[in-house]
């Protein structure tokens, strides 16, 4: 497993496409069997809508960057792996976007928008079931699906953690320090990264003495893969803040999520600035040119600088994490996801922009 170089062959951009169609409709029905009732529909066509599939697509490196043979279909076991991911990927944003009053996802209606909240709640719940149902049905030994149920279990009650002082900190009406916003990306959106990281290297048959390093990567990584959405969303016009659409959202809706960039401002401004800027970060701007005018502030304050220096720093740091990894193809491959999680965004550390020297993705073999 730990030969000198198992994983360089490894076609990123085909396995990405790989994991991607794992979602169609028909492909989940070959892993997770028809779906019977209502409720079983409703979870499905959720599960197969929008999404980057990071999540998934992180699982699947794990496990493959072990195996020396990659030719041909994936196998079962690694598709139901990445579906559980997801299933509880999806699951959570079902919570959040009631708990956080957005009403968009995809561009389109949030779930409950669509069904209700009773109903959309009951479907949240039936993907956790569903996630992991197919862990319990991989073929691996006992113990290794404790160790998945573990990683899953954590993951879970972590990002609970980190949802619940996000609600907090919408129920105090206080402004939010950039540290707080950190720690809360930290909490809430890393442990996903995580679990299908572990989820992935056991099903391989990995040790626990991996999870060390890959705890490290994945929250450096989760915490970057926020500070980039906020200013993507920077940079497409939205005002950060409440409303400002997180992670996979797609579209504003009515929620109150942190905003590393309005934290930043709120922490630099001073007088009838800050002052705005906290109702800004209340969601009180419902006068016309409101946007345009947080728009200036926050371009003023200088503050998209800083927050990709921020964004540098924890790509920086998910590289760093896995220089412990006795595992030279597990350390090649997930240095070159940084690269392809985070194409385009600039200044690349050397560790990230040296990765796969001599074997770019264009260049690989088409295998998986």
């Amino acid at each position: 497993m730990t030969r000198q170089n198992p994983a360089a062959g490894l076609d990123l951009d085909a396995l990405y496409e790989a994991v991607v169609s794992w979602f169609a409709p028909e492909a989940l029905e070959a892993v997770a069997g028809p779906a019977e009732t209502e409720t079983e529909r409703i979870a499905r066509a959720w599960l197969a809508k929008g999404g980057k599939r990071w999540r998934p697509f992180l699982a699947a490196c794990a496990f493959l960057s072990f195996q020396e043979r990659r030719e041909g279909e994936a196998p079962e076991d690694l598709r139901k792996a990445a579906v559980a991911v997801e299933c509880f990927h999806k699951a959570s944003l079902i919570h959040d976007d009631i708990e956080d009053g957005d009403g968009q996802r995809y561009g389109e209606k949030a779930l409950h928008s669509q069904y209700g909240v009773p109903i959309a709640l009951n479907a949240g719940d039936f993907l956790l079931g569903e996630g992991y149902r197919l862990i319990g049905e991989i073929g691996v030994a006992d113990g290794a699906k404790v160790q998945m149920v573990r990683a899953a279990a954590w993951g879970h009650r972590s990002l609970c953690i980190g949802q619940g002082e996000e609600l907090m900190a919408k129920r105090a009406h206080r402004p939010v320090a950039p540290a707080r916003v950190i720690e809360i990306f930290r909490m809430k959106t890393a442990p996903a990264f995580e679990v299908a990281l572990r989820v992935g290297t056991t099903l391989a048959g990995a040790g626990e003495d991996l999870w060390p390093a890959l705890a490290r990567y994945g929250e450096a990584l989760g915490i970057a893969y926020q500070i980039r959405d906020d200013l993507a969303d920077w940079s497409a016009g939205a005002a950060p803040g409440p409303g400002t659409p997180r992670g996979d959202a797609g579209t504003p809706g009515e929620g109150g999520q942190p905003s590393i960039l309005l934290s930043l401002a709120q922490e630099r401004a001073t007088g009838e600035t800050k002052r705005f800027l906290e109702a800004a970060g209340r969601g009180l701007l419902a006068a016309e040119g409101s946007s345009g005018r947080l728009a200036r502030v926050l371009a003023d304050l200088g503050v998209e600088e800083s927050a990709r220096r921020l964004l540098d720093r924890y790509r920086r740091e998910a590289v760093t994490a896995l220089e412990p990894l006795p595992s030279e193809g597990l350390r090649n491959v997930l240095e070159r996801v940084v690269g392809k999680m985070f194409a385009g965004e600039g200044v690349r550390c050397a560790a990230i922009a040296g990765a796969g020297r001599g074997r770019g993705e264009a260049n690989g073999p088409r295998t998986l």
